[in-house]
């Protein structure tokens, strides 16, 4: 046989082959791209060759199908095939322009809340949403939750996913630091929603349309930590997430103006290492008894422990029934770190709902407790991170000071004098009357730069100054009763019937049939 002609006789064929797998190609990638890129036009490209050699090589056969008795055959069916593609074609492009979705699970499951549903119906101007998530996380619960926004949003929300190690531009840009955040955009506005959910979203919306100013200011005149100041000491992290928040954070001099600013939504008083005076006293007491917010910051030093502000600290204790304690927090979850008490945040709080299964580190701490079971009923104070029991609060101060620096490493707890863990480290107090909101955490440095990123350190002080601020929940959305089902398994009779029937019925039937089917074949020879 000789090589030449066979492959000759094989060349059309292989030409026909490249022709039709092409055009199949071309066909799902544009399925599945909806656009003529790249990868399409080479298909088609491939396609047309093919055909165009196949023309050329077998003319003959081509003319023969053309004008025989199989392209008179064969007409019907392309014919019939060509109007069940157009019709395929026509509901797809029908489909496209009109999309619907029919959500049929029995709890409406994948149907936003009427409340999130209003919201987008309120949308004035379109928003934009980029999630930026990258190969290493998972995609699918943000696709399917962006898509319900997406498509009853009227063309007002759409999304695109951004890689923020392929494009840190574009995460630079709006402020991303956390791998997995989605950033709505309106305008020159933008709000960062760090955890999914159909009520984040829909309070990350709300606060894009509401565009009014919402000010934060940092106390200064009692050393207090510098929001500016880029290194481990300063607060720059957190000024910088604060603003991509579309928080203006402002400093304020108390000592200097000796009142607060009336445009104040928030006032945060982080770690002063002097006390503040009875007119600056006075001036937060009026603050917060005209519905104002606070965050206070207590400081501690390991060396010596500084004694906290008395007048301050009595002022907590007496009108929002929130006591600071004059101790250090001592925690062997690390014996070889014991002053770096771990915080387990509660449930129930919006302030700790972000923090579900993260940790916060407090750096040399001071114990704040509620004595809620003392105050008036319209103040409601709670205790929002603690410890575990492997810590206590120390009341015996000598042992840090500078001259025994191995103290911290020997110290045990007192039975009677020191405070028992579980130790309480955060406390929030809201007052129902006047709307005042107080928070109280036991440590200046765990939101300081060289602490903000450690687990969800920077994620607290941000919830508590959405709560202060009155931003946390906007949108409230009622909890969906879910339907449980299960599967119950079958004994007893029921379990042996349904194994006589597939086991002996189901085949015994099988064989019966054939049985009598070759049968009357036999009789009719």
């Amino acid at each position: 046989m000789n090589p030449t002609k066979t492959w000759r006789a094989w060349l059309p064929w292989v030409a026909l082959a490249l022709a039709v797998g092409g055009a199949l190609f071309a066909a799902g990638a544009y399925v599945v791209m909806r656009t003529f890129e790249t990868p399409v036009r080479i298909a088609l490209a491939v396609a047309l060759v093919g055909a165009a050699g196949f023309l050329y090589l077998e003319p003959d056969r081509v003319r023969r199908w053309l004008t025989g008795r199989e392209a008179r055959y064969g007409s019907n069916a392309l014919v019939l095939s060509l109007a069940f593609v157009g019709i395929l074609a026509a509901l797809n492009y029908l489909a496209t322009l009109y999309p619907q979705r029919w959500d049929l699970t029995e709890d409406k499951s994948n149907t936003l809340p009427p409340e999130v549903q209003e919201v987008l119906d309120n949308l004035e101007q379109p928003v934009k949403a980029y999630a930026f998530y990258s190969a290493n996380v998972d995609r699918t619960f943000a696709r399917e939750t962006l898509d319900k926004f997406a498509l009853a949003s009227d063309g007002k929300f759409t999304y695109e996913f951004v890689d923020p190690i392929a494009n840190p531009g574009l995460a630079q840009q709006y402020g991303v630091t956390r791998d997995g955040t989605v950033v709505l955009v309106q305008g020159d506005r933008h709000e960062q929603v760090l955890f999914l959910s159909d009520e984040e979203m829909a309070n990350a919306l709300a606060r894009l349309m509401r565009p009014e100013e919402r000010v934060v200011y940092f106390i200064t005149g009692h050393g207090e930590g510098d929001i500016e100041t880029l290194g481990d000491n300063g607060y720059s992290l957190l000024k910088e997430e604060l603003t991509n928040r579309n928080f203006t954070v402002r400093t304020w001099s108390l000592p200097a103006e000796g009142t607060l600013p009336d445009d104040a939504d928030v006032v945060v008083l982080a770690g002063p290492m002097e006390d503040i005076t009875p007119a600056e006293q006075k001036a937060l007491t009026d603050y917060l008894s005209n519905g104002g917010r606070v965050i206070f910051l207590f400081n501690t030093s390991p060396e010596g422990a500084a004694e906290p502000d008395a007048d301050l600290t009595d002022y907590l204790a007496s009108h929002w029934y929130i006591q600071v304690d004059n101790d250090v927090v001592v925690d062997t979850s690390s014996p070889q770190q014991p002053l770096i008490a771990v915080g387990v945040p509660e449930r129930g709080h919006p302030i700790t709902q972000d923090l579900q299964g993260l940790v916060v580190l407090f750096p040399v701490a001071r114990s704040v407790r509620s004595l809620g079971d003392q105050a008036p009923a319209t103040l409601t104070v709670r205790e929002l991170v603690r410890t575990t029991e492997r810590a206590w609060g120390e009341t015996d101060l000598s042992i840090f000071t500078s001259s025994s620096p191995e103290g911290a490493q020997q110290v045990a707890y007192d039975e009677g004098e020191d405070l028992p863990g579980p130790v309480s480290l955060v406390v929030a107090a809201e007052d129902t009357l006047t709307g005042a909101r107080v928070v109280v955490i036991g440590d200046a440095d765990f939101v300081r730069n060289g602490f903000y990123q450690a687990y969800g350190n920077g994620l607290l002080m941000l919830d508590a100054v959405d709560w202060a601020a009155g931003q946390e929940n906007l949108i409230t959305v009622a909890p969906r009763p879910q339907t449980q089902r299960y599967l119950k398994p079958l004994a007893g009779y029921g379990l042996g019937l349904l194994a006589l029937s597939s086991i002996c019925l189901l085949p015994g039937t099988v064989l019966i049939v054939g049985g009598v089917v070759w049968f009357r074949r036999r009789m009719r020879r």
